[in-house]
């Protein structure tokens, strides 16, 4: 587990520029490691994309309600005035 969050920090650059310098060179000498961390960084970077297209489903649902729904109406008139200025 200590392992992970060396890795994480590493990656996310959260560690001190000497605690990096050095886990750098654990990953140069430990082939194990290096694979860990190829792992631990797709894994990071589909964990972010997860969230871009969930926060874009979130957005486009919330457009959706206040631009369809009519109890809304006045809110989307006044958005839609403010646009054509």
């Amino acid at each position: 587990m200590n392992n992970i969050k060396e890795v994480d920090d590493h990656l996310l650059g959260l560690s001190a520029p000497q605690d990096s310098l050095l886990f750098e060179a654990k990953i140069i000498l430990n082939p194990e490691l290096q694979l860990n961390v190829m792992w631990h960084k797709q894994t990071l970077n589909l964990v972010q994309q997860y969230g871009r297209e969930q926060l874009c489903a979130d957005i486009e649902a919330v457009h959706n309600k206040l631009f369809t729904r009519p109890e809304h109406l006045i809110f989307r008139q006044n958005i839609l005035r403010f646009f054509k200025r």
